[in-house]
Order: C-alpha cells, then structure tokens, then sequence
C-alpha cells in the first residue's frame, strides 16, 4: 500500500469513527454510555478509555478519606468513597493502590485535617508511604431532579418525565516529588429512578432519594472520575527519591512492588528556575540531568541504581519515562 493508500485509509477511518461517535452520541445521551463531549472531549467506551502511561514502572497512588459536602448523614461516608475509589483505581494495571484508611491514618499523623491538601503536605505523605501520587476527593453533589434527558427530547409528547438522581464527586491528584497538581476532575454519575406519575390533582410532590439511588447514582460517579482522571496519572513521570548513596551506588525504595526492571534508565534533574504563584506555590522547572543512572539489582521494594555520570546526594529525585 502506498503512503498516499494509507493516509487516505486512516482518513476513512476516522471519519467512519466520527460517524459512529455521533450516532451513538445522539441515541444514548444522558445514558452514560458516552461522555459529556462539549466538556470533556473524551470517550468512555472500553479501551478507549485506557490511557498509554508513560511511566516504565507501576505509580503507587493513595486515596485520602473523601469530603462529605452533602451531609449524606452518616461518618462513614467520606471513608467507604475513598475505599470504592481506591477499588476502582486498582484495577488499572499500571497503578498500586495503597489501602485508603493507611493513607488517611498517615496524613492525620502529619497533621491532616480533612481539608484540602497543601503541595508540602502532599508531599510529606508521599514520603512517609513512598508514594508517586496522592489524592484527595470529595462529595460535592446529590440532586434529584426531574424532566426528560437524551432522545426523550426529541418525542417529548409522547413521553413520560423521568426521576434523575445526579450524583458529582471531585479528585485532585498530587505529584508527591513536587507536591504540584496533576490532574483535578469532576466526575458525574446520573440514575434513572422512573418515570414522573401524571399528577392531576396539582399535587407537586417530589419523591423521595432512596438509597439505592444514591449508591448507583455514586457508582456511575465513580467510573466517571477514573476515566477522566486517567490522563493526568498517565502523563506523570515514576519519580523516586534517592534513600542512600555510596560511590557510584544509590538506593531507592521501589522495587518488585511497582515491576522495577534491571536495565532501566533514570536521570536526576538539576533545577533550572524556580517560579512562585501569587498564592506562594513554587513551581520547579527543570534543566538538563545532572547525573545518568541504571538499574542493576532489584529487590522486592528496593533497587539499587549505578551511576553512570554526573552526581547526586540523598533526597534527589530520579525520574524515569517512556519515550
């Protein structure tokens, strides 16, 4: 096939694709089958949903106990939100969840208040857990609502009504070597409670949430949040920082547990500028590797890296990428 053949295929493709998207788009909006495309301009079908990490190695990630924002009633909501998220992150396999309440215990230790993180505390709790990311989340929205969504629209005289239960929830994800952002998202989740009664006594009763609706109104929220929160975990770089350094040696603690391999590459970064926001955070920009390393024995949480050239002393961070 000519080069000519084959860019005019992909274009066929794509446009085949479009046609699809559109399709499905117009049949099952407001169904959760797609996403809101105007916002999010992203796709939730299957595996394109699956994000290519650029990281070699596994991210150890850890979710803090989510924000109640709703007043759901009960102390153990902002808890048993952060044990489904971290569930569902988990299944990813370039991602190891550390348990939820090891996380929050920990960020309570260093001070922790359920608000929302600080870079230096973020950071502080990728330190202690040797983490790559932290997140904190929480419950921003139950609502019910009524009305007719999606095709609903289009034959709204010969349709009921419908009872909708919304449920939003919030993610931050932070970079624990620089305790800056990599991703904050919103994930939205709607269930279809039934349709809306014919009142013709002029009633105006609004039917009760039930529980039921809550939770799969949250489930839908939940795998909402993880696709759209994939693609900042999957641009973040494995950083590790180095524990002991001895000649051309050094030590960090990852291994076996994030699917270290000996051979891979890392470099040390120097600081290039660093750029402070009007609310005093500091944004590092770095320059050229100050030193080359590689990975020659790895244990089960450990590894031990060669420096091939340049320097280094305890407490840099080493990175390493897919190109």
């Amino acid at each position: 096939m000519s080069k000519a053949q084959t860019i005019i295929s992909k274009t066929l493709i794509s446009l085949s694709l479009a046609l699809v998207s559109l399709a499905l788009a117009a049949t099952f909006s407001g169904c959760g089958v797609l996403s809101d495309l105007a916002r999010d301009n992203e796709f939730h079908i299957g595996s394109l949903g699956q994000k290519s990490f650029i990281s070699p190695v596994k991210l150890r990630v850890g979710v803090l106990s989510f924000r109640d924002e709703v007043g759901l009633g009960t102390p153990q909501a902002g808890p048993n939100m952060a044990n489904l998220v971290t569930q569902r992150f988990a299944e990813h396999g370039r991602l190891v969840l550390v348990p939820s309440a090891q996380v929050t215990e920990t960020a309570m230790s260093l001070g922790w208040t359920g608000g929302e993180l600080s870079p230096a505390l973020a950071q502080q709790i990728g330190q202690a857990l040797n983490l790559n990311v932290v997140m904190e989340g929480s419950i921003s929205q139950i609502e019910q609502m009524g009305g007719r969504r999606g095709w609903r629209r289009l034959v709204r005289y010969f349709t009921n009504q419908q009872n909708y239960v919304d449920a939003v929830l919030t993610l931050v994800a932070y970079d624990t070597a620089t305790g800056l952002v990599v991703t904050a998202r919103a994930g939205e989740g709607t269930h279809v409670a039934g349709n809306q009664p014919v009142d013709y006594f002029a009633t105006d009763k609004t039917p009760v949430i039930t529980q039921e609706s809550i939770e799969l109104s949250l489930d839908e929220a939940i795998d909402d949040l993880y696709y759209r929160s994939l693609d900042g975990l999957a641009y973040t770089p494995f950083k590790a920082a180095v524990i002991e350094q001895n000649g051309q040696t050094a030590t960090i603690n990852f291994g076996e547990n994030v699917g270290m391999k000996r051979g891979l590459d890392f470099v040390a970064l120097s600081e290039k500028e660093v750029l402070t926001s009007s609310i005093a955070i500091n944004y590092v920009i770095p320059g050229e590797a100050k030193a080359r390393l590689v990975v020659r024995e790895v244990g089960p949480d450990r590894s031990s890296l060669e420096i091939l050239e340049g320097s280094l002393q305890v407490g840099d961070y080493l990175q390493s990428w897919d190109d």
